[in-house]
């Protein structure tokens, strides 16, 4: 790719996350409607605000570059399109706490060439807009970075967090280890966010639970770009794969977007001293039924 190109690729991703992020902060001063996604109320909500945010990072992508494939969260897009390049859009990767006014959300967008992450950008609406990006080989780039003085002795440290699904012990195998040295464990509702804070320095670990394709592509980038490790749950072999799973989504100059979209996974972040912790300790559980998830969710609750 030349340079020319790839200037406009980076302010074009820089643009999208800015204003997405301006326009997430005007709209949610007014009211808006709230549905739900599947016939689980509350489940898996989406807001006018996300469409009119991924509608605005569209329409940017499509002005700039009109011959590139787009896949984001909300609505539908074509089974297969011809292109060398694809942009995945979350426009808010953490729904629930934005709807319920929890300023831990994000927007998420990462850029495809032919079968590989080139680039990546996350914002979240802080201060002026808080703003992690990466380009393949070039590092990372953030205005709150964050370096910890505590050292890391080969496993996650108190006082330094670690993120992890509220239920992880259904979700993987976790050795009685990982309980004893497991960090300052929070769930804070945003994979995206999540992993991205990881490569920024602000946390140093993230167990993610079972999602899609466009709340970790453009995290992706930016834990490889930190030098930092993040690995792939293969759930049919129960263990973890340093591997990039989207790239089989593109041949022939084609990206099949409709399997993609479909695409779900785990992953799981860290600082590189914990890795081999990480991987000792824990391992990816195979598929889980969501009905029976949700049943002894519902159980827990009304215990």
């Amino acid at each position: 790719m030349d340079k020319k190109l790839e200037t406009q690729i980076k302010n074009t991703l820089l643009e999208c996350v800015e204003d997405s992020l301006n326009l997430i902060r005007e709209s949610s001063k007014e009211v808006f409607n709230i549905e739900d996604k599947n016939d689980v109320v509350g489940d898996n909500p989406v807001t006018q605000i996300d469409l009119n945010s991924q509608n605005l990072i569209v329409n940017k992508i499509k002005s700039s570059f009109p011959n590139h494939a787009i896949l984001g969260e909300e609505g539908e897009e074509e089974k297969k399109v011809k292109s060398n390049f694809l942009w995945i859009i979350d426009p808010i990767d953490g729904t629930k706490n934005f709807i319920n006014q929890i300023p831990f959300f994000c927007v998420s967008i990462a850029i495809m060439y032919k079968d590989e992450i080139i680039g990546g950008a996350v914002g979240l609406p802080w201060d002026k807009n808080s703003v992690i990006y990466a380009f393949k080989g070039k590092g990372i780039t953030s205005n709150f970075s964050q370096k910890n003085t505590q050292k890391l002795q080969g496993y996650p440290v108190p006082g330094i967090l670690s993120f992890a699904p509220t239920y992880f012990n259904l979700s993987y195998v976790i050795k009685n280890e990982f309980y004893k040295k497991s960090g300052e464990l929070r769930n804070l509702g945003s994979a995206a966010a999540e992993i991205a804070l990881v490569a920024n320095g602000n946390a140093q670990l993230a167990l993610s639970g079972y999602a899609f394709c466009w709340d970790f592509a453009a995290a992706w980038i930016l834990i490889k770009e930190s030098k930092k490790s993040i690995f792939f749950g293969n759930m049919n072999k129960n263990i973890w794969e340093d591997i990039n799973p989207w790239k089989k989504y593109f041949a022939n100059g084609f990206y099949d977007l409709e399997k993609l979209k479909k695409w779900r996974g785990k992953f799981f972040a860290s600082n590189k001293e914990i890795e081999t912790f990480i991987l000792k300790n824990t391992k990816p559980n195979g598929r889980q039924n969501k009905n029976i998830i949700r049943r002894f969710k519902k159980y827990l609750f009304l215990r």
